[in-house]
């Protein structure tokens, strides 16, 4: 039995726009939006990315309502645990 070579086409990505109708991607952090040529719009969320952002704002507003002394010992042993993994 013989065995055919599958025939490939190479895309150029406005012309993958052009097919999907994609006039505008915005990308963020943890955000995706996409805006189609019809008005409508596609979010797409990284939730994972938007915990961890969640995460880092609560950790700095904790410690900026922290005593200065106490700042620095909490940024101290963060900077350690970081670093010894």
């Amino acid at each position: 039995m013989a065995t055919r070579k599958k025939k490939t086409t190479v895309i150029e990505s406005a012309d993958v726009a052009e097919m999907t109708n994609i006039s505008n991607v915005v990308k963020g952090n943890h955000l995706t939006v996409t805006t189609f040529s019809d008005g409508s719009t596609k979010l797409e969320w990284d939730d994972e990315a938007l915990l961890n952002e969640v995460r880092a704002a609560i950790s700095s507003a904790e410690l900026a309502d922290m005593k200065p002394a106490v700042r620095a010992k909490v940024a101290t042993r963060k900077k350690k645990e970081k670093t010894n993994g």
